[in-house]
């Protein structure tokens, strides 16, 4: 049956031809390789392309001189397909790819690259060097060296810089070199990182900078790392915190607490906040047991300039009220 369907992609009716081809992948000899090989510069593209998959299911690391044959052809396409069959050879595909990483076509030169880093991870320091920003996060990728890794955190470029405070993640590696990060495009993962450290360390200062002027996703991340720590006891981060030009950062950082330390800073914020923190400090005490001191601002709050504020004051006084009822 095989040897009928080789002949048949000879034969002059292309219908005939296109049969053998679907009758050959459904017998699934790997035999049938070598015709194929030479389909490869048929023109019609169809035959062309029908190749490229036989060699992808069929090629295996007997079949060396295949890849090698095709590493040297003059279609892109084909060298890139010997750099990504090149792995079946193990060792022996180093050779070959060695060759395609300096392929003019940058699609074969980064297929090459990654081949030759699955192959032999210890190609990664030349790797790192590569002018090709997406071949140095392949090689970062493969990397579970710290030194490093370190060293791309201060790669020119952000994605591979990213790329290494991943694999530091992923290993579970920190550095103090990631607190360099805390003032670039990537500080909120970086910031999601170093807090714990920040907090054991009471790094008050580095605290602080972040706490300034967040972002609504940095804000999430300050609260996460803020929650279950007294915070109200650094001076410092407590002034950044009420000082900061995001309103709602202090609000968010009360919404949960109980302590007198968090009544004070919500009856001062009450007080003489901004409309937008008062707001939604009033939002967050709804359905909570609130300190006498609260309770009793609410009847000034409920003749407030601001509607909202007034309205928000009135509804939490009920609740209140309604709350006590029922304890």
């Amino acid at each position: 049956m095989l040897r009928h369907e080789l002949d048949r992609l000879k034969h002059k009716d292309v219908r005939q031809r296109r049969m053998a081809v679907r009758r050959l992948f459904e017998i699934n000899d790997p035999a049938a390789l070598a015709a194929f090989i030479e389909l490869l510069d048929d023109d019609d593209e169809w035959f062309v392309e029908k190749s490229v998959d036989a060699m992808r299911r069929w090629v295996g690391p007997e079949h060396r001189k295949i890849i090698v044959s095709l590493s040297v052809r003059k279609e892109a396409r084909l060298r890139h397909l010997a750099a990504e069959l090149a792995p079946h050879l193990g060792a022996e595909a180093l050779p070959i790819l060695s060759t395609l990483c300096e392929d003019n076509d940058q699609s074969v030169c980064r297929e090459a690259w990654s081949a030759r880093l699955s192959v032999d991870p210890g190609t990664i320091p030349v790797a790192i060097e590569s002018p090709d920003y997406i071949v140095r996060k392949m090689a970062i990728s493969h990397s579970g060296d710290t030194t490093i890794l370190e060293k791309m955190l201060q790669d020119d470029n952000l994605h591979v810089q990213e790329s290494a405070l991943n694999q530091m993640i992923s290993i579970g590696h920190h550095s103090p070199m990631m607190m360099q990060l805390l003032n670039g495009p990537l500080q909120l993962k970086a910031a999601d990182i170093c807090f714990p450290t920040m907090v054991e360390t009471e790094d008050f200062e580095s605290i602080s900078v972040l706490c300034s002027n967040p972002t609504p996703a940095l804000r999430k991340v300050i609260a996460k790392h803020l929650e279950s720590v007294d915070w109200f006891q650094w001076d410092d981060v407590v002034t950044a915190i009420k000082s900061s030009s995001d309103l709602l950062l202090l609000p968010r950082l009360l919404r949960s607490r109980r302590e007198p330390e968090s009544d004070a800073i919500r009856f001062e914020l009450l007080q003489s906040g901004d409309d937008t923190s008062r707001l939604r400090v009033l939002e967050h005490l709804h359905g909570r047991p609130i300190s006498e001191s609260i309770f009793e601002l609410l009847a000034d709050l409920n003749q407030d300039s601001n509607p909202l504020i007034a309205q928000a004051a009135e509804s939490l006084m009920v609740d209140s009220e309604t709350l006590e009822m029922g304890a």
